[in-house]
């Protein structure tokens, strides 16, 4: 049985059979594909997100490391700069050279270096011109001590029979953290 068909119908027909197969191609393979491709780029930015943190935590760690290489090698030292029992004359001995090498005049006014517990205490009052009382405060502090200054207090020691205006008296407080 044949079926006779005129040219327009067959062009429909075309038509028709060309806008199924279309229709079937669009839906069928290139839909999931744009949809499998937008589920991939999601999924990779998502691993990127996840790799970046990554290595963010990476570099973190490892200056956290160096860092705390740098703390171990400068904590190693505290030893160094800590006050030990015993080393009272040693203390002692190194405040007067500093008076002496910065020419000022140095009174302990009092200490409990005969008392040990965590820390000594030292009161201090240092008489001298101006600049080097300051030399003489400067070279306590590069000292190979670590200590705290809890108190300082500058006054003038002018007085109309030295003529010294730069004449200065320094009272100190210290603490000195004892191993």
């Amino acid at each position: 049985m044949k079926i006779k068909l005129n040219t327009e119908k067959k062009t429909l027909l075309s038509l028709t059979v060309f806008s199924t197969i279309t229709i079937a191609i669009i839906f069928g393979i290139i839909l999931p594909t744009f949809n499998y491709i937008k589920n991939l780029e999601r999924e990779t930015s998502g691993l990127r997100l996840y790799l970046e943190k990554k290595y963010e935590n990476t570099r973190t760690i490892r200056t956290s490391k160096k860092k705390i290489d740098e703390i171990e090698t400068i904590v190693a030292s505290y030893p160094n700069y800590l006050f030990y029992r015993g080393d009272e004359l040693k203390l002692i001995t190194l405040l007067e050279n500093l008076a002496n090498n910065n020419k000022v005049i140095q009174k302990i006014d009092s200490s409990n270096l005969d008392k040990f517990g965590e820390t000594v205490n030292l009161s201090l009052t240092i008489n001298g011109d101006y600049q080097n009382i300051l030399k003489y405060l400067s070279a306590l502090e590069k000292s190979n001590y670590y200590l705290t200054i809890t108190n300082l207090q500058l006054s003038s020691a002018f007085t109309p029979q030295n003529n010294n205006i730069n004449a200065t008296i320094m009272n100190l407080d210290i603490l000195l953290y004892v191993n």
